[in-house]
């Protein structure tokens, strides 16, 4: 069995297929993953064939243009505009090309829902395709509203409701789908939304990689979504810099603090606040700097990095402050470590309320309560007993899945079944 992968976005987009990927190899089976140039050493440092996009979003990001839209988007709303008619779409539509390319041969496509066409150049090819959100965005369930949307609870109907905008979300793409269906793909024009969930004649399988522990109340996936644990990377051989680790034997374990990508509004505020509470309680901080805008050199307080595995150093921490992200959370959960949240945007919310509720993160905080006092109160209760016992309990849950593994017999179920019935 041949899986080629569509995907778009950032890192926390395509680690999930790496991770996915490998397994595939280590069972014997073929992986392609179509992404950015920007992180072909990433893809192919597993294994995994590579397919380079011209629609790459990293690259675009670290561009002048790119940030100055994120950083901005309402005040360079002209630049924007500008951008996504000159650059974005014409590297979408070339991406277009560079997936059905990448797709012939193969036997399912495992595809992102961002990849948009990915079902029109499936059934082009007569194969077929699972999508595999990160997050649990895309199958209406009533049990709790789209993590994109909101993260407040509308009751059942109004909550299934929420997963409509997924209807939408071809609306601005669409007629590069069609020019694409029309000169490539040789089929007529079609209205945005129709694939959503089906490929005109059967339910679309549907692969989120996290853990059902996180989901006790959810009865609606039942029978619809494949939910086999969190995806993890291969995480042998990885080391943390020798600055962390002379940090780390120089006292008893610090917490570790990271907002990835994530820029704080005021990070000479929050690393102030931050000092101010690791000196009143006697902690230390591994602080790993990324994208948060924090300025700090190392000293017998906080060791300071740019980046470092979480795999390798989340389990020597006594607890993580973190952004939301779903690969952070994973990871600090995996550690058996206690957390604390402060989300940004997106699905942090969603995941910084849903930990607090089922008692596998202490209260969040959005950056602008942040105050000493409240950071140190955190610290505190990472020492508590009972925060340690239900972070150590959900640790065991996480680590007892199989995810990547079943996620291929999985996905051999959907190739053979399709192989059987063509």
């Amino acid at each position: 069995m041949k899986v080629c992968f569509f995907t778009l976005g950032t890192r926390g987009d395509v680690q999930p297929y790496i991770a996915l990927g490998r397994e595939l190899i280590k069972e014997g089976h073929g992986a392609v993953i179509c992404f950015g140039e920007s992180s072909r050493g990433l893809v192919e440092s597993g294994g995994i064939d590579f397919v380079p996009t011209t629609s790459d979003l990293m690259a675009i990001a670290a561009s002048p243009e790119g940030k100055a839209i994120l950083e901005h988007p309402i005040r360079n709303l002209k630049l924007a505009l500008r951008y996504y008619k000159e650059v974005i779409n014409p590297a979408y539509r070339k991406t277009l090309e560079e997936f059905f390319e990448a797709a012939k041969n193969v036997d399912v496509i495992v595809y992102h829902p961002k990849a948009l066409g990915t079902v029109d150049i499936a059934l082009k090819l007569g194969i077929p395709c699972v999508s595999m959100p990160p997050v649990p965005v895309t199958y209406p369930v009533s049990e709790f509203a789209n993590p994109a949307v909101t993260t407040k609870n509308f009751g059942k109907r109004l909550n299934k409701a929420t997963y409509r905008v997924n209807e939408m979300a071809e609306r601005s793409q669409i007629n590069l789908i069609n020019d694409f269906r029309e000169k490539v793909l040789q089929q007529p024009k079609r209205k945005a939304g129709v694939y959503t969930y089906t490929d005109g004649r059967n339910e679309i399988p549907t692969v989120y990689p996290l853990s059902k522990a996180l989901f006790p109340e959810v009865n609606s996936w039942d029978g619809h979504v494949f939910i086999p644990g969190f995806f993890f990377p291969d995480s042998e051989g990885e080391l943390l810099p020798e600055e962390i680790e002379r940090f780390l034997s120089d006292g008893k374990p610090p917490v570790a603090v990271t907002f990835s990508s994530m820029p704080l509004a005021r990070p000479a505020g929050f690393l102030e606040k931050l000092r101010a509470a690791l000196g009143s309680t006697g902690n230390r901080a591994v602080f790993l700097t990324g994208n948060s805008g924090i300025k700090c050199d190392s000293d017998d307080l906080i060791c300071t990095v740019n980046a470092a595995p979480h795999s390798a150093l989340f389990p020597r921490v006594k607890g993580v402050i973190h952004h939301g992200g779903i690969g952070t959370m994973a990871a600090a959960l995996r550690a058996g470590r206690p957390q604390m949240i402060l989300p940004f945007s997106v699905d942090q919310p969603f995941w910084a309320e849903r930990l607090y509720r089922l008692g596998y993160s202490l209260k969040p905080m959005r950056e602008k309560d942040v105050t000493a006092a409240a950071l140190a109160k955190a610290f505190t209760e990472m020492d508590d007993p009972a925060v340690s016992r239900r972070a150590e309990e959900i640790a065991a849950v996480i680590n007892s899945e199989n995810a990547t593994v079943d996620t291929v017999r999985f996905l051999s179920g959907i190739a053979n079944a399709h192989y059987e019935a063509n």
